[in-house]
């Protein structure tokens, strides 16, 4: 932590309380504005100058022009030795952190989420021109107290245009990044309503799994070799998702709604074989350790 940020106390009104999180881009502050008496969420970029200041301001425009239950509001962009974008403060902890905690969540909590993200992508993606959120994964969603979810950060979004252009900022999150957001050799990075549709899908396999796609070791396995009692076409749906070539992915958020209405009326038959195969790989895993340490010894 750096001893500035540490030791800040104040930003322009703002009385500084603690730090919320801090990463390799910026920091994001706890605060108090003691005139209007309320709690407000704080975010400098590391990054100063003109870039940073673009930056901030996209971000706030992006946040001013929307309007959703799952959406931070936005309070203030000001400058005080730095750029600071100053939002509504959300109380809670974020989706990674409770999974990691608690362990996967169940068929009908997993539901409801699945709902909440649905409906937010759909009202992002069908805005003119529609906005692409890019960076969706369980650090960048907040669980309230009362058991939603409420969507932050909204620093590598941008508005897709109907000519195609894209905006110079690319967001890839290892594991939870589309493969046409990757860098490659000789070609450009783009994204789209169905790059966010990818995210969709490895967020909720997480949270039906507990098995992080950003955190090795990870293999993904069938859903229910970590859930068996998980009943419907989950697996159907969220593979579908999840396809690499972004033409086979469902095309709108919509039409993963239809799909997942029909996971609770169709049980898994598959379950059971599913978590043989898994003990399976995990014993067959175990054995090649075992052989391989012993050939190491015999050297």
């Amino acid at each position: 932590m750096k001893n500035q940020e540490k030791d800040l106390t104040h930003i322009g009104k703002y009385t500084v309380l603690g730090i919320l999180g801090q990463g390799g881009e910026g920091c994001v502050y706890l605060a108090r504005d003691e005139r209007l008496e309320r709690m407000a969420a704080i975010k400098r970029v590391w990054e100063s100058g003109e870039e940073a200041r673009e930056g901030m301001k996209r971000e706030a425009a992006f946040l001013q022009q929307l309007r959703h239950p799952m959406l931070p509001v936005v309070y203030d962009l000001l400058w005080d030795g730095a750029w600071y974008l100053v939002m509504e403060y959300i109380q809670g902890v974020s989706l990674h952190n409770y999974i990691k905690k608690n362990g996967r969540a169940g068929e009908e909590q997993a539901q409801r989420w699945a709902e909440q993200l649905l409906d937010i992508l759909q009202y992002l993606h069908t805005r003119k021109p529609p906005v692409i959120y890019q960076d969706l994964k369980p650090e960048n969603l907040i669980l309230c107290p009362d058991g939603n979810l409420r969507l932050v950060d909204f620093g590598a979004a941008y508005f897709r245009n109907y000519i195609g252009s894209m905006a110079e900022k690319r967001a890839v999150s290892i594991g939870y990044g589309a493969p046409e957001q990757m860098p490659q050799s000789g070609k450009d990075m783009v994204s789209d309503e169905r790059s966010d549709i990818y995210a969709f899908g490895k967020v909720m396999y997480y949270v039906l799994t507990g098995a992080d796609p950003a955190y090795p070791p990870y293999t993904e396995l069938p859903i229910a070799s970590y859930a068996p009692e998980i009943r419907g076409d989950w697996e159907k749906v969220l593979r579908k998702c999840m396809q690499d070539n972004p033409q086979r992915r469902y095309q709108v958020a919509e039409e993963i709604e239809k799909d997942l209405k029909k996971c609770r009326k169709h049980p898994c038959r598959k379950a059971q074989g599913y978590r043989k195969r898994f003990v399976r790989h995990i014993e067959k895993s175990v054995l090649l350790t075992e052989k391989k340490s012993a050939g190491l010894m015999a050297l």
